[in-house]
C-alpha cells in the first residue's frame, strides 16, 4: 500500500459501523487505518447493544447472531468459550438456545476487533462528529467537538437512528423531571418511576416489552397501560424454529395489497405450520419483494401494514414474553387499541385523554408516561449537525418512503440530483428505505459486508498473481 490509498473513516460506531471496519481490515490486501468516529467507551454497543439492562436480550437465539454470514454461529460458539452464560443462567432454554443480554453481543463485537485497535489497522476516534464538508480535488473534511479536523477520502455515514419524539399531544409537556420518558434508552430514564406508579407506555412493540421487562425487575408492581392505533403487541420468537416457508420473490407482488394477499395465502396453506416459517420467507426475499414495488406503493404498504408487519418481525425473547404474559394475567398490564387525543399535566403526574380505537373517548390519570413510538425518522436530515450540513449542500436526500436516506444499490449516497458519489457510502437502518428489510442482524451484517466489499474493490484492485497491488481510483489524501 501507498499514501495514495485514500484513508477511510466511519461516522458511527455501533453494530453497522464496527462490522464494516471489521470487514475492510479482514484480509490481506489491507487499506490504511480505517479510523471509526464514535463518542462511546467501546465499538460494536450503539443503542441496541450497549444496553446495560441484563433484561434487554437479543431477541433471536445467539446462533442465529454474527458478525459475519461466513460464520453464522460465530457468536454463539464465542459466547460459550467466554463463559459470559455463566453469570445468567436464565439465557440458556431447556433446548440450549441461548438469550443473552444485548450488552453481551457488544462485548463480542469488541472482542472481535480488539486485535484490530492493538495493531493500528482500526482507529477508534471518541469524539463526536460536527461537520463534514467536501475537500477541493476529492474526499472529505470531518470536524469533531474536539476542535480537531480530519481528512477521508472514502467516508461511511453509519451512524445510529434519529432519537424518539413524543406524540404531538405531550410535545409540550417535557422537563417534568424524568416522568415523561422520550428516550427510554437514555441512561436512568426510568429511575423517576416509583413501584407503585400507574404508567401509560404509548407504543407496544419491542421497546414497549424492554421497558415493562425493565420495570419489573426494578420492583414496580403498579398498573401499566401500553397503547398503540391497533394495539398489536410484539410476538414471541420460536428459538427451534429457524425454517422459511414460501415464495414471494418469484414474479414478486408490485402492489401493496398483493403482497399482503400472498402473505395471507401462504399463512392459511397449512395452518399446522408455525407463522413464524412464513415471516421469515418473506423478512429474506423482502429484497426482491420491495424493489419489485412502485413508490406509491411502498408508501402504502408502510403506513398500513408496518405495525403488523413489525409485532411478527420483532419478536420478543421468551423471557421476556413471560414477564408479558405473567403481567397481563396479574391484570398489572393492559395492552389496548386507540390513540392519544389530549394531555395535561394533573399535580405531579398527567391526565391523558384516550380515544379508544371503534369506541369512544376517556379521561384516564397516570403517573408516568414512557414512549416507545420509535425513532423519529422524518427528521433524519436535522437530527445530527453533520448531516443537517450534507443535505444543505445537496450531497444527501431522503429516501421517498421516508424511512431514512436514499443510496443506491450499493450503498452510495444520492445527491438531490440523484447522482451516486462515489467516494460517500450510508450503512445499515439509514438505507432502509433502497433495501426494504434493514433493521435485523442478519440483514445489517450482510450490508456491512456489501459496502466492506465495494469500497475494497475500489481502493485493492485485483492484480495478477506475484503483482503488487495498485492503488484504488477514488481520491487520496
Amino acid at each position: 500500500m501507498t499514501d495514495s490509498v485514500p484513508r477511510i473513516a466511519i461516522i458511527g460506531g455501533g453494530f453497522s459501523g464496527a462490522a464494516i471496519a471489521w470487514h475492510l481490515t479482514n484480509g490481506d490486501a489491507l487499506p490504511p487505518p480505517v479510523t471509526v468516529f464514535e463518542p462511546r467507551e467501546a465499538l460494536g454497543q450503539g443503542v441496541a447493544y450497549g444496553a446495560r439492562d441484563p433484561r434487554h436480550r437479543i431477541n433471536v437465539p445467539a446462533a442465529r447472531m454474527s458478525l459475519t454470514t461466513a460464520a453464522l454461529d460465530d457468536f454463539d460458539r464465542w459466547l460459550r468459550a467466554d463463559g459470559a452464560l455463566e453469570a445468567d443462567p436464565e439465557a440458556v432454554l431447556p433446548n440450549g438456545a441461548a438469550y443473552p443480554a444485548r450488552s453481551v453481543f457488544g462485548r463480542y463485537v469488541a472482542a472481535r476487533l480488539a486485535p484490530r485497535l492493538a495493531s493500528g489497522q482500526v482507529v477508534h476516534r471518541r469524539a463526536r462528529v460536527t461537520e463534514v464538508a467536501p475537500r477541493p480535488g476529492g474526499g472529505w473534511w470531518i470536524a469533531t467537538d474536539d476542535g480537531e479536523r480530519t481528512e477521508a477520502g472514502i467516508l461511511v455515514i453509519a451512524t445510529s437512528h434519529p432519537a424518539p419524539a413524543p406524540p404531538a399531544a405531550l410535545a409540550g409537556l417535557a422537563g417534568d423531571g424524568g416522568r415523561l420518558v422520550v428516550d427510554p434508552w437514555a441512561v436512568g430514564a426510568l429511575e423517576a418511576i416509583g413501584p407503585a406508579d400507574r404508567v401509560l407506555v404509548v407504543g407496544t412493540g419491542l421497546s414497549m416489552a424492554d421497558v415493562v421487562a425493565s420495570l419489573d425487575a426494578a420492583g414496580h408492581r403498579g398498573e401499566i397501560v401500553a397503547l398503540s392505533r391497533r394495539g398489536q403487541a410484539s410476538q414471541a420468537d420460536l428459538s427451534d424454529v429457524t425454517e422459511a416457508w414460501g415464495d414471494f420473490s418469484t414474479d414478486p407482488a408490485v402492489t401493496a395489497r398483493g403482497v399482503l394477499r400472498r402473505v395471507r395465502r401462504a399463512l392459511r396453506a397449512d395452518p399446522a405450520r408455525p407463522w413464524q416459517t412464513v415471516f421469515n420467507a418473506v423478512r429474506r426475499q423482502a429484497g426482491a419483494i420491495w424493489a419489485a414495488l412502485p413508490v406509491v406503493e411502498r408508501r402504502r404498504l408502510v403506513r398500513h401494514v408496518r405495525p403488523f408487519w413489525d409485532t411478527r418481525r420483532f419478536r420478543i425473547a421468551p423471557q421476556v414474553e413471560r414477564v408479558l404474559h405473567r403481567r397481563i394475567a396479574e391484570g398489572t398490564l393492559h395492552v389496548l387499541a386507540g390513540r392519544i387525543d389530549d394531555a395535561a399535566r394533573q399535580g405531579e403526574g398527567f391526565a391523558v385523554t384516550l380515544r379508544r380505537r371503534g369506541g369512544g373517548r376517556e379521561v384516564a390519570s397516570f403517573d408516568a408516561v414512557v414512549t416507545t413510538t420509535g425513532p423519529d425518522h422524518a427528521r433524519i436530515l436535522s437530527s445530527q449537525p453533520f448531516l443537517a450540513g450534507l443535505a444543505r449542500r445537496g450531497l444527501l436526500r431522503a429516501d421517498p418512503v421516508g424511512l431514512g436516506v436514499e443510496t443506491d444499490r450499493e450503498g452510495h449516497a444520492l445527491s438531490v440530483d440523484g447522482v451516486a458519489e462515489a467516494s460517500l457510502f450510508v450503512a445499515g437502518p439509514l438505507s432502509r428505505g433502497t433495501f426494504g428489510e434493514l433493521m435485523g442482524l442478519p440483514e445489517v451484517t450482510a450490508n456491512a459486508e456489501m459496502i466492506a466489499a465495494t469500497i475494497l474493490r475500489a481502493v485493492v484492485p485485483v492484480t495478477p498473481p506475484g503483482e503488487r497491488a495498485g492503488v484504488g481510483q477514488l481520491p487520496g489524501v
